[in-house]
């Protein structure tokens, strides 16, 4: 393939853009503080969100640990649950179990609509946090809602 071809112009640019993008994480990494709040506000928003995601992608995962709950909410949107899987998946898995089972809680307090249960369930079942997931199903089975209680069943196998 030469330089003139349309393929190798794209992936130029992606190639410069990609440089780019990995001098402007310096200074998100130098102050972790000020980048912990700024992309937990980006997250908020649909112009800024997928953006967010993709900075998240490219920082430690100290940074994405200190954001769980703002992703988790973020990972109720169908169209961002799978992003937000991919973040949450690079943690280690003892930051993972030690973190994100206690914010999946708490948003199942805030939020208790069967999607929100079925997300949750598929991110612990997709990090492999599986006594969480067991926990969340005994949740389910105890609710008053049916489809609540058809997670369980989906995912605790009774």
């Amino acid at each position: 393939m030469s330089n003139a071809e349309p393929e190798w112009e794209s992936f130029s640019h992606a190639l410069a853009a990609a440089s780019a993008l990995n001098r402007s994480l310096v200074p998100l990494r130098q102050d972790r503080e000020a980048t912990v709040r700024v992309l937990g506000e980006a997250l908020k928003t649909f112009e800024t969100r997928d953006e967010a995601l993709l900075l998240l992608a490219a920082l430690g995962t100290d940074i994405t640990e200190a954001l769980i709950p703002p992703l988790l909410r973020t990972a109720l949107r169908v169209r961002d649950t799978l992003r937000v899987r991919q973040v949450l998946g690079r943690l280690p898995h003892s930051a993972a179990e030690a973190a994100v089972p206690p914010a999946v809680w708490k948003l199942l307090d805030e939020a208790a609509e069967s999607d929100d249960y079925r997300r949750m369930a598929e991110l612990l079942d997709y990090l492999g946090l599986d006594a969480a997931l067991s926990d969340l199903c005994v949740r389910a089975r105890e609710s008053m809602d049916e489809e609540i209680r058809e997670v369980a069943e989906d995912f605790g196998g009774e």
